[in-house]
């Protein structure tokens, strides 16, 4: 067996899941304005500059990342642009990360849209697992995610944007190269434009020509490091582990999604109290003390109090 698909739980395939927003700056303007839904909505310079994210409905009229606002306008009389607001895009973040917790602590969050989770250790079914995380994410914060499930890092990234939006991707282990060898180059880490360019000018357009094509000739081609590395890439070969990350630990916190909206305010109160026992009982626990609590309420329209 490949060492690549050996974790320290045994000689086991890993199971590693790679989650990625779909639209990620555009759907949470939609899911924080119910009047944006369902309507192109571009995120980036009101006036000047370039769209930063499209949704989906902008996308279908051409829109794309990185365009002029100009002429994302022209090209779509229609859209919508709204400014960026970061601060509201990293709390998103936190809150949808914070369901991928509730699965395993090894998350490891590679930008503000896209992480991994370590499910090796999870004697449970992980597809379902999966799907059922991309459901909480859809229906508490009205994003949508994108899954990929593989062996690796490499393998799991590369299926989570292979059907996107809200699409999933399982590749069972032993059939990661019958998965990656029909690829265009593009596909792959690392592999850019002028890379892509390279290995085009080279006759190669596909990742099976990459596996395929002796260390000697790709190194002449693109140089020995990334020749190097793009092999073991195209051989569906990926050893990089799941690094943990966490959030600077300066408060603790505890969240409860309702199943349906509420407006029973005994109800309410009494998982409060609930939750502000299990915060007590941590603080207890690690014998530390709180100089502050706080309550947010986030309602139906992702408003909050």
């Amino acid at each position: 067996m490949d060492m690549t698909e050996i974790n320290q739980y045994g000689n086991k395939p890993r199971r590693i899941l790679h989650i990625d927003a779909d639209a990620f700056f555009a759907s949470v303007e939609q899911a924080a304005d119910l009047k944006l839904r369902g309507k192109p909505v571009a995120v980036g310079g009101l006036t000047r500059g370039v769209i930063a994210s499209a949704s989906y409905e902008a996308r279908r009229m051409g829109v794309r990342a990185a365009m002029p606002t100009v002429m994302a306008k022209r090209i779509c009389p229609k859209l919508i642009v709204v400014a960026p607001d970061f601060e509201k895009y990293e709390r998103f973040s936190r809150w949808m990360f914070s369901y991928g917790y509730d699965l395993t602590p090894d998350v490891e969050i590679t930008s503000i849209d896209e992480g991994y989770l370590d499910l090796s250790s999870v004697n449970l079914d992980v597809i379902g697992l999966a799907k059922a995380l991309a459901g909480r994410i859809r229906d508490a914060l009205r994003v949508s995610v994108s899954e990929g499930i593989g062996s690796n890092k490499l393998i799991s990234q590369i299926a989570s944007k292979f059907k996107k939006p809200a699409g999933f991707v399982h590749v069972p282990h032993g059939q990661e190269t019958a998965f990656l060898h029909p690829l265009d180059c593009h596909w792959l880490p690392l592999v850019g434009p002028k890379t892509e360019e390279l290995l085009r000018m080279a006759g190669i357009t596909k990742i099976w020509q990459i596996a395929s094509i002796p260390i000697s000739e790709l190194s002449i081609i693109l140089g020995g490091a990334l020749a190097f590395q793009l092999k073991q890439f195209a051989n569906a070969q990926d050893n990089r582990p799941v690094v943990p990350f966490s959030f600077p630990a300066k408060s603790i916190s505890r969240q409860y999604t309702f199943a349906e909206d509420t407006t029973n305010e005994e109800y309410v109160i009494a998982i409060l109290k609930r939750l502000a026992d299990e915060l007590i009982a941590q603080l207890r626990s690690e014998d530390r003390a709180a100089r502050s609590f706080s309550v947010t309420v986030r309602y139906n329209d992702m408003e909050e109090d």
